[in-house]
């Protein structure tokens, strides 16, 4: 069964390092060269480093795939910004840049503000869209303007919505040009996440086939299996508490666990975000979570235990995936991208 895959790109460390610039372009070409239809990397500065500067390196070392941020939000980037970021990605890699939306996490909490409305994020998204195309866009009741957009490569990039609840994939259907889906990896989720898409894109008067669905996932490669599960469960930890903060309705929370993921979500440390050995991951083991949480939002063990577990999910209709490579230096990256590609992608590619 063929599988398309999204690779996510981190340096590992807060900050990229010089003596790894050359190494984490190096990824992203590997990447590239063992089939990755798109390749990203997080735009949050609360975890570290900045993401145009490691989107740039990723587009000089991807010659084929998309480029670009997943995901990003409408709050710490202005839309003129944020086009002009687009415009050069996409001059740079010959009209390859793509950009996912979302309405913010760990970048735009530890600021002070709130996360971003559907309503601001619709806003975001026709103001970028429109500053691509004609030079002239407001957003919030702003006037934005640039003077270069009749040189963009394209006059349309592709945004995605990121979406974990109902309202969020309605939407994401009705404006994204694709939906990265948050929701979870479980058959009944893969096929109740698609026909919500769907419907926001029928209300909108939009073809459904015409919105491109992929599922982002927490990831853990390693050779030991055991060390795999326990490097994916801070990452884990923080989807649990952001896929559900918002209510729990909707959601395919089995009755039984839904005190215990509220009362989880209602005491969520935002420091201790994606830390290994942080409040979160332990919280959520205290409370009997972890079990669930992996089997619905993780892809994580040895080349084998991925590769079974991607035939089931694709089967259930999971067909466009996102993954990432979880180290903290540059040579286990690369070593693991190495079996991602060799082992894992080249059976579904």
């Amino acid at each position: 069964m063929k599988v398309a895959f999204g690779v996510s790109l981190s340096p590992g460390t807060p900050l990229l390092q010089e003596k790894d610039t050359r190494r984490f372009i190096d990824l992203a070409k590997m990447a590239d060269d063992y089939g990755a239809e798109a390749v990203g990397t997080h735009d949050t500065a609360f975890i570290g480093g900045d993401a145009y500067v490691r989107a740039t390196l990723i587009a000089l070392g991807a010659s084929r795939a998309r480029v670009g941020l997943r995901p990003t939000n409408p709050l710490t980037r202005e839309p003129q910004v944020m086009a002009s970021f687009l415009a050069s990605i996409d001059s740079l890699t010959g009209g390859r840049a793509f950009m996912d939306m979302a309405s913010g996490d760990s970048a735009v909490l530890n600021i002070g503000y709130q996360v971003a409305t559907r309503a601001r994020i619709e806003d975001y998204v026709t103001c970028v869209r429109d500053l691509l195309a004609k030079g002239e866009a407001t957003y919030q009741g702003r006037p934005q303007r640039v003077r270069w957009a009749s040189t963009v490569t394209r006059q349309r990039i592709p945004i995605f919505v990121c979406a974990e609840g109902p309202k969020m994939l309605h939407l994401g259907g009705r404006i994204g040009d694709g939906v990265t889906a948050g929701t979870g990896l479980l058959p009944d989720v893969i096929k109740d996440t698609i026909t919500r898409i769907h419907a926001g894109a029928r209300e909108a008067g939009r073809d459904p086939a015409d919105v491109d669905i992929w599922f982002t996932t927490r990831t853990s490669l390693d050779e030991d299996r055991g060390r795999a599960i326990q490097g994916v469960k801070a990452s884990v930890s923080s989807i649990l508490n952001h896929s559900m903060r918002f209510g729990l309705d909707g959601k395919h929370v089995p009755d039984e666990l839904r005190d215990k993921i509220q009362e989880y979500v209602d005491g969520y440390e935002l420091y201790d975000h994606v830390l290994h050995e942080g409040r979160n991951p332990k919280r959520m083991e205290a409370l009997g979570l972890t079990s669930y949480a992996l089997d619905r939002f993780a892809l994580a063990g040895n080349a084998s235990d991925w590769i079974e577990r991607i035939e089931r999910i694709a089967e259930a209709g999971a067909r466009k995936i996102w993954v990432s490579l979880r180290a903290t230096d540059m040579e286990t990256q690369l070593h693991y991208m190495k079996i991602l590609g060799g082992e894992i992608m080249s059976r579904f590619v």
